[in-house]
């Protein structure tokens, strides 16, 4: 994996996924690195301000000095004087909560600028550090070409934290990733997204007041992608979820509500009309969902869902287009039944983007016929600002995982090269791809700048399916996007299914550390670096 790191990680805090601790300053003694690194998350996005000490702005020193002395270590105010008051530490013996130092932009051997170790990966080798940088607080990889020549040496100024009650693994404190509260996108370019790199001081001073925004309109977007759902089904018999599904998605839809976009698949039909095209027999699943479901997708804030899928079809042409009726009187858009819904659009805040869907069946707009593809796509771009891509293919179960190269192949049905179409669509101008149909989840890349996830996995399937072991891992996918389509940052938020009750919060975050894995085995080179908690950056 290249070391270059492209993209900047500038986090508003919504939420957090641990209780506040107090603000009264604890000893290093009786608290626990975990708890150091949640104080020092909640400043993430806070302004620079040279000199500053307090919350209101930071400097890197004084942003140090400010944590640490909530935990009744006293330091300095300067970053070389900060190195002396602790103990040396060679580079892979870093643990997590020391003080990593680098050198200024005009002189790269004297120390100027000063962060909070977050994650120590490959002996030392990498890691990554919270620090206030002219782009606000913010966690930044050592790959980042600016660091990687400037490291010059770490501290230790607590020696011994305490045992954590809750986790012996030291890891990034997991907070919520989001772009958007109730600010609208115009209000966002007063300067809030900073493209120039000047995180020391020397460097600070040279920058001027007014940087260059993130990209030519100073727009940013958040994406929430996830993969298949079927809320329930009455056919043959009622397999309905608790409360008729009324509670489904009370975990995930602070996620899908605060992006600019949530999309997904619609794993079957919407409808009462149709009769079942499926042969009867142990290996064939029909799924058709009450009409009354559409408020649950309506309810939860997708806005896009896929029926590009080999389910849309389960209850004829008919049943096919209930569902898009249905979908319709929600105001929620779909795409990717052939001959009926290629593409759609969508208007948002002056911003247009633009949806289409592929799948291997008959009936879909196929991804096998990449003529035809990409000329729906081809057509797309031409008509708005974002592209998104939403693929279903590739084998079936829990041993189909891994990206295989080429084609697949499943009960000797062709399932498409995912590899291949997903770079096309790039190519030809998507801006983001995102998949499923696997039932588990896959690796993921930045293509040329671009996302493409190629397997989002079962999300939503309370009833008519497999969801034991990973085929329950239940992934969110939140992404940032500037106005040309371009990977910003983003994170894997874990969610698991178990039994009728839909996705609900995994505090082991295996669907984020299964795509980890797989992306690392499955590229050679991803262009993507993901942390062990699901945070990913585009890398050159």
């Amino acid at each position: 994996m290249k070391n270059a790191i492209r993209g900047i990680l500038v986090f508003i805090i919504i939420t957090f996924c641990f209780p506040a601790i107090s603000t009264q300053a604890q000893t290093a003694d009786t608290a626990t690195v975990e708890q150091l690194l949640e104080e020092a998350s909640k400043y993430i996005g806070t302004p620079y301000h040279w000199g500053g000490k307090t919350p209101k702005g930071f400097d890197c020193a004084g942003f140090t000095r400010y944590i640490y002395g909530k935990f009744g270590v006293s330091l300095s105010s300067s970053a070389g004087a900060q190195y002396k008051e602790g103990k040396h530490v060679e580079r892979k013996d870093l643990k997590v909560g020391d003080l990593v130092f680098f050198g200024g932009r005009k002189n790269t051997h004297s120390i100027g600028h000063v962060g909070i170790v977050t994650e120590v990966e490959e002996g030392g080798t990498s890691f990554f550090f919270i620090h206030a940088s002219s782009t606000g607080v913010r966690i930044t990889s050592s790959k980042d070409p600016y660091y990687v020549k400037r490291y010059i040496k770490a501290c230790r100024v607590v020696e011994n934290w305490a045992q954590s009650t809750d986790s012996k693994e030291l890891v990034i404190i997991d907070t919520v990733v989001a772009m958007r509260t109730a600010m609208p996108m115009q209000e966002e370019r007063e300067g809030v997204f900073i493209h120039t790199i000047c995180p020391d001081e020397d460097a600070f001073r040279a920058t001027t007041a007014t940087a260059p925004l993130a990209n030519d309109k100073g727009l940013i977007f958040t994406i929430a992608m996830v993969g298949d759902m079927m809320l329930g089904t009455t056919y043959p018999i009622d397999e309905l979820p608790k409360n008729d599904g009324e509670n489904l998605f009370d975990d995930v839809q602070d996620i899908l509500q605060r992006a600019d976009i949530a999309a997904g698949n619609c794993e079957g039909a919407i409808c009462e009309s149709g009769y079942c095209t499926k042969e009867p027999g142990k290996y064939s699943f029909a799924f058709r969902m009450p009409p009354s479901y559409t408020r649950l997708f309506q309810k939860a804030g997708f806005d896009f869902l896929s029926l590009a899928n080999n389910h849309i079809y389960d209850f004829d042409r008919s049943g096919m287009k209930e569902t898009m009726q249905n979908l319709d009187t929600a105001g929620i858009k779909y795409a990717g039944a052939k001959g009926l819904c290629e593409y759609t659009l969508l208007r948002k805040e002056g911003i247009v983007f633009g949806f289409c869907a592929f799948g291997h069946n008959s009936y879909n707009c196929r991804h096998l016929d990449e003529v035809a593809a990409m000329e729906i796509i081809k057509q797309l771009r031409d008509s708005c600002d974002i592209l998104i891509v939403s693929i279903h293919g590739g084998a079936e179960g829990k041993s189909q995982a891994h990206l295989p190269m080429g084609r697949e192949i499943f009960y000797e049905e062709n399932r498409g090269d995912l590899r291949r179409f997903a770079h096309l669509c790039i190519d030809q101008g998507t801006d983001i791809v995102f998949g499923h149909g696997p039932h588990v989840c896959r690796a993921m890349e930045s293509y040329k700048g671009h996302l493409i996830a190629y397997s989002l996995g079962n999300f939503c399937t309370p009833a008519g399916m497999n969801i034991n072991g990973i085929l329950g891992y239940a992934p969110v996918l939140e992404a940032r996007i500037n106005i040309k389509g371009e990977l910003i940052d983003g994170q894997i938020h874990s969610f698991i299914q178990k039994g009728a009750n839909g996705p609900r919060r995994d505090p082991k975050n295996k669907a984020a550390q299964a795509i980890r894995e797989l992306t690392k085995e499955d590229f050679d080179d991803a262009h993507l670096l993901i942390t062990n908690n699901g945070y990913f950056i585009p890398l050159k």
